[in-house]
C-alpha cells in the first residue's frame, strides 16, 4: 500500500491544515470524555500551536495538555518546550492550570525528570500497566530523522517505560542539551498522530522516513509512517525528494 502525505504549497498552509486535522479529530472524540494531547516543540510545533490557538472549534474544556519531549533546562529558558507552549498556545488561549501537565524540569536531572513524568503519564493516562494512551500526539521531524527526542541510535528507542531520558551525548541536533522523550510504546498506543514537516532542509529526512528498508533505529520517523491513525502534513519544500517520483492521487484535496 502506498504511503500518503498531505502536501501543501507553503508552510503556513501546512500548519493551518495540521491544526484543522487536529481540531476535527478532537471534535469527533467521545462526547463528555476527557482528552489528552501531547505537544511538539521547535519551529513547527510552535506554528501548529499558534494555529490551534486561533480555533474556536476545539473542545477546549475537555483537553489536557502534555508534552511529547522536553529539553532539560529551566522552565523559563528560551530552549524550553514548556515555555514555548505557554507563550504560543496555553497563555494566549487562557488554558487553566489544572489542564496543563508539564514535565517537572525543576528536578534538573534527566533521569529524575523522566521517571517523575512517566509516573504522571501512567497515573493520568495509563490503563493497568499498559502504555499511556494519548488521544492526539503532535510531532515534527528533525533533519536527522528524529521524532520527539527519539534520536537515531539512541537508547530511548529501546525503552519500555513511557518516558525515557536522552543524555546530551546522544542528542545529534541543536540544541545539544539533555532531554526527555515519550517512547515507542506510547506512540504505538496513541489514538491519533499528526506529523507536520516543513522546509527544504527537512526534505531528505522526509524521504528517508518514507523509503524502505524500515529501520527506526536509523530513522526514528519510520515509527510513525502514514497509516489509518497517522497523518503526515508537509509543505512542498519538505516533499521535494518525494515529488520527483510522485504520481498524483486520483482524488483528495491537498494531496
Amino acid at each position: 500500500m502506498a504511503l500518503q502525505l498531505e502536501v501543501y504549497p507553503t508552510d503556513a498552509e501546512a500548519f493551518e491544515a495540521a491544526a484543522s486535522v487536529a481540531a476535527e479529530w478532537l471534535r469527533g472524540a467521545d462526547a463528555g470524555r476527557q482528552l489528552a494531547v501531547a505537544l511538539a516543540g521547535g519551529r513547527g510545533g510552535r506554528s501548529v500551536m499558534v494555529a490551534l490557538g486561533t480555533r474556536g472549534d476545539l473542545p477546549w474544556d475537555r483537553v489536557g495538555w502534555y508534552w511529547g519531549d522536553e529539553r532539560c533546562v529551566p522552565p523559563d529558558d528560551a530552549r524550553s518546550n514548556v515555555r514555548l507552549a505557554r507563550e504560543s498556545l496555553l497563555v494566549p488561549r487562557g488554558v487553566s492550570a489544572d489542564r496543563i501537565h508539564p514535565p517537572p524540569d525543576e528536578l534538573g536531572d534527566p533521569d529524575r525528570i523522566a521517571t517523575a513524568y512517566a509516573a504522571e503519564l501512567d497515573a493520568c493516562l495509563g490503563t493497568g500497566g499498559v502504555a499511556p494512551v494519548f488521544d492526539l500526539v503532535l510531532l515534527g521531524v528533525g533533519k536527522n530523522g528524529h521524532i520527539a527526542s527519539l534520536m537515531p541510535g539512541g537508547a530511548a528507542l529501546r525503552a519500555t517505560a513511557s518516558v525515557a531520558p536522552v543524555p546530551e551525548e546522544e542528542v545529534s541536533e541543536e540544541p545539544r542539551v539533555a532531554r526527555i522523550t515519550i517512547t515507542p510504546p506510547v506512540l504505538a498506543a496513541a489514538r491519533r498522530i499528526i506529523v507536520t514537516v516543513t522546509g527544504d532542509e527537512k526534505a531528505d529526512a522526509v524521504a528517508a522516513a518514507m523509503h524502505d528498508p524500515v529501520d527506526p533505529g536509523r530513522v526514528p520517523a519510520q515509527l510513525v509512517r502514514p497509516s489509518a491513525t497517522t497523518t503526515w502534513v508537509v509543505d512542498r519544500a519538505a516533499a521535494r525528494e518525494l515529488l520527483r517520483d510522485a504520481r498524483p492521487a486520483e482524488s483528495g484535496a491537498g494531496r
